[in-house]
C-alpha cells in the first residue's frame, strides 16, 4: 500500500478501472452464456458474439495492466538478478518501470491517433458495424493510467535504491 497521498490516489483510480475491466468480462461471460444456451436451445447465437467479444477482452485486459503494475504483479524474469542484491535489484526495477512508464505514454499517445484515423476511416466491425475506434479510444486511458503507474513505482524503486 502506498504511504503518500498521491500514490493513495493512483491506487485508488487503478482499482476503480480493474473494477471496470472486471465488470466488462462479467458482461462478455452473459453474452457468452446466452450466445451458447441461444445455439443450444433454438439453434441461434447471439448476432455478433465473436467480435464483442474481441473488442470486450481488449479493453478489459487494457484496464488491468495499471493495477497489475502497481501492485508488482507482472511476470519478472529473475534469471540473472536472483543473486544480486537488493540494491541493484531496484535499480533494475526502476529501470524497467521507467520503460515501461515512458512505453506506456508512447502507445496511449498512439492509440488516440489511431482512433482518431479509425474514426475518419469510418471503419467498423463485419457483422454488426461497431465502430473500431470507440474500443480503441476506451483503451486510451488504462495506458496513459499504466505510464503514471509506471512512473510511480519508478520513483518507487529509485528511492529504495537511494536507502
Amino acid at each position: 500500500m502506498p504511504a503518500d497521498g498521491f500514490g493513495r490516489a493512483l491506487q485508488r483510480a487503478c482499482e476503480l478501472l480493474a473494477l471496470a475491466g472486471g465488470l466488462v468480462f462479467v458482461a462478455l461471460t452473459l453474452l457468452v452464456t446466452a450466445s451458447i444456451l441461444g445455439r443450444w436451445l433454438i439453434a441461434k447465437a447471439v448476432p455478433g458474439d465473436y467480435e464483442l467479444m474481441q473488442l470486450g477482452c481488449a479493453v478489459g485486459v487494457a484496464a488491468f495492466l495499471p493495477w497489475c503494475q502497481l501492485r508488482g504483479g507482472h511476470v519478472i524474469v529473475d534469471f540473472f538478478t536472483a543473486r544480486a542484491g537488493p540494491r541493484l535489484r531496484a535499480v533494475l526495477d526502476a529501470l524497467g518501470a521507467a520503460l515501461l512508464a515512458g512505453c506506456s505514454a508512447l502507445v496511449a499517445g498512439r492509440m488516440v491517433d489511431g482512433a482518431r484515423g479509425l474514426a475518419e476511416a469510418g471503419e467498423t466491425t463485419t457483422v454488426l458495424a461497431v465502430p473500431i475506434w470507440v474500443p480503441v479510444a476506451l483503451m486510451v486511458p488504462s495506458f496513459a493510467l499504466l505510464a503514471v503507474a509506471g512512473a510511480y513505482t519508478a520513483w518507487r524503486h529509485a528511492r529504495a535504491w537511494r536507502e
